[in-house]
């Protein structure tokens, strides 16, 4: 992943700081403690932009919450990030434009030039007419980062990175507005820029001769202290309950099967019911491109996910495909699980949240999804969603007959298209995929789902046309994609410990079989949540969940396969 300041700054290790530019407040917010979506955790880092005057008091805004009392206090009165670091979160985990946005790290000042390489610990701004704040301490970022941005590695890159952002306490009280002026008034410790401090701090946690001076360095905060402090007389802690927090554990619940039915000779349409009561069941709404995991057959030998046509977690339709070249899911179900049979079911990561807001964000937009057979199923929602909005809008559904096109009534009549090999009509995605006439992709959105050969296709005309990842969608449709091939060998860094991966099973198994746990959702490439370190050996990646640059250094263990001897770290 790459660094805002640790790989490219040089000015890291100089005496003398530069001094920061004169800057401009773009946004001032607050937050109230709400529930973080889909875990058990309250936060208030969900903060709203303020208009108008906003009072400043020596424990920060009037109408900011915290929620867990270190993260706030005289000395964490205000956080401050940079926005200027947003483009390079997007650029580096794209698809969660979203949420990489002014805010999105529960920030109550951003501002567009001061950063965490311009500031330095103790430096003092007049914020405004009257407020006089001081920088205290970089933030410690912890794994609540990585619920908000729904990538389990958000607080261990950011601290890579040294996009963290920093606090200020506040040494004059009185009122902000956006549009203030950032001025720098006094500097005491020009030889230590945040960006010195969180070497120290993060990465070069046995230097001794700066950490004794870090401990007792004029105006740092005293949490910051603290930590050298204590690394002086114990020596370096385990940060890893702080980026990492206690694992959600993915909640298995039986479900009933109350209806199965022929939608089409290989397609049924089965529809679940969860035998508990739904106000049981903790945040039962879907986003965009929902799933579910079922666990069904002999001894739970079957384990599959499943786009969600319709419905919550009290009760949701699925539309299944027989595939008799699969592993065996597909079969089982429509030969040997009936109504009234049950099954478990968890819920599957979901890839965006479904608001308003991003439906507002998305309607300036031209949206293509581009469809093969069952993969129709992946897309029913955001396009209902999207037609709703009265968003530009186009599908194109390819199938080898008409008659086996299903759930075509949930689709708009006049923006869908569809393609029947019977019929002697290809889907030609040259014709369909948006481009301009110099060649180069305008800013619309494509969406695929279907066999590989179609993803394929699709992902190297739109890399070829210039499509950034943020403007693509890719989902795998059951089967599609599976964690079996050739053999090879994991070699685990920490333990060394060295575990055969046969061919018939996925490295997902093979780690879980052997007490790693491993989180996984979708079972076929497309969240990356199962995703492990990939520190050396040769990859055969599948999938669709990581980038070309993240591919360099990680791995999806349910999909993706080594070639001989890999090693990894998870």
């Amino acid at each position: 992943m790459g660094s805002f300041i640790f790989g490219q700054d040089a000015r890291l290790d100089n005496d003398v700081a530069p001094l920061p530019p004169r800057d401009v407040l773009l946004c001032v917010r607050t937050g109230k403690i709400r529930p973080l979506r889909g875990v058990k955790i309250r936060s208030a880092i969900n903060k709203s932009a303020r208009q108008g005057k906003i009072r400043v008091t020596q424990t920060g805004l009037v109408g900011d919450e915290v929620q867990y009392e270190m993260h706030g206090g005289v000395e964490k009165a205000l956080h401050h990030y940079c926005a200027s670091h947003y483009k390079t979160w997007n650029e580096e985990l794209p698809n969660r434009e979203h949420l990489f946005k002014i805010g999105g790290f529960g920030e109550n000042l951003s501002t567009a030039l001061l950063h965490e390489g311009s500031l330095c610990v103790g430096d003092k701004f007049r914020l405004g007419p009257e407020v006089i704040v001081q920088v205290s301490e970089p933030r410690q970022p912890c794994f609540k980062l990585n619920h908000r941005f729904e990538y389990k590695k958000t607080s261990t890159v950011a601290q890579n990175s040294g996009r963290i952002g920093w606090y200020y306490r506040v040494l004059k009280t009185g009122y902000i507005q956006e549009g203030d002026a950032f001025e720098l008034i006094e500097r005491i410790n020009p030889r230590w820029p945040l960006l010195r401090v969180q070497k120290y701090l993060f990465h070069d946690v046995n230097n001794i001769e700066a950490i004794t001076e870090l401990s007792q360095l004029p105006g740092l905060g005293e949490e910051t202290l603290g930590v050298f402090r204590a690394r002086l007389a114990r020596g370096p802690e385990d940060p890893s309950g702080r980026l990492e927090g206690d694992r959600i554990p993915v909640v298995w619940r039986p479900y009933k099967l109350i209806e199965k039915t022929d939608l089409t000779p290989r397609v049924k349409k089965f529809v679940f019911e969860v035998e508990k009561p739904s106000s049981d069941i903790e945040d039962p709404a879907f986003g965009r491109f929902p799933h579910v995991r079922l666990q069904f057959g002999p001894d739970m030998c079957f384990s599959r996910a499943y786009s969600v046509v319709s419905g919550d977690m009290a009760r949701f339709e699925l539309g299944i495909a027989r595939d008799d070249q699969s592993r065996g899911g597909s079969v089982h179900l429509h030969d040997q699980v009936q109504v009234g049979d049950m099954i478990t079911v968890a819920k599957g990561h979901d890839a965006k949240p479904s608001s308003s807001n991003c439906l507002d964000n998305l309607r300036s937009k031209k949206h293509v999804f581009i469809i093969g057979g069952i993969g129709v199923t992946a897309f029913l929602r955001d396009i209902a969603d999207l037609a709703k909005a009265s968003a530009d809008l186009e599908v194109h559904y390819a199938v080898r007959s008409r008659e086996e096109a299903v759930y075509l009534e949930l689709l708009p009549t006049k923006s869908t298209t569809v393609y029947a090999k019977s019929e002697g009509r290809r889907l030609d995605l040259t014709r369909i995929v948006p481009h301009t006439a110099s060649g180069t992709a305008p800013d619309a959105m494509v969406y695929c789902c279907g066999p590989a050969s179609l993803l394929s296709e699709c992902q190297n005309l739109t890399k070829k046309l210039g499509y950034p990842r943020s403007h693509v969608h890719f989902e795998e449709f059951g089967g599609a994609t599976t964690g079996t091939g050739e053999p090879f060998e994991v070699e685990i860094r920490s333990t060394r410990k060295v575990l055969q991966v046969p061919g018939k099973k996925s490295l997902l198994q093979v780690l879980t079989e052997a007490g790693f746990e491993i989180e996984s959702s979708c079972l076929v490439g497309n969240c990356g949540t199962c995703m492990v370190d990939h520190c050396k050996g040769n990859i055969e990646h599948r999938g669709t969940a990581l980038g070309d640059e993240m591919k360099e250094e990680s791995m999806l263990s349910c999909v993706s396969r080594g070639q001989g001897r890999i090693v990894i770290d998870c």
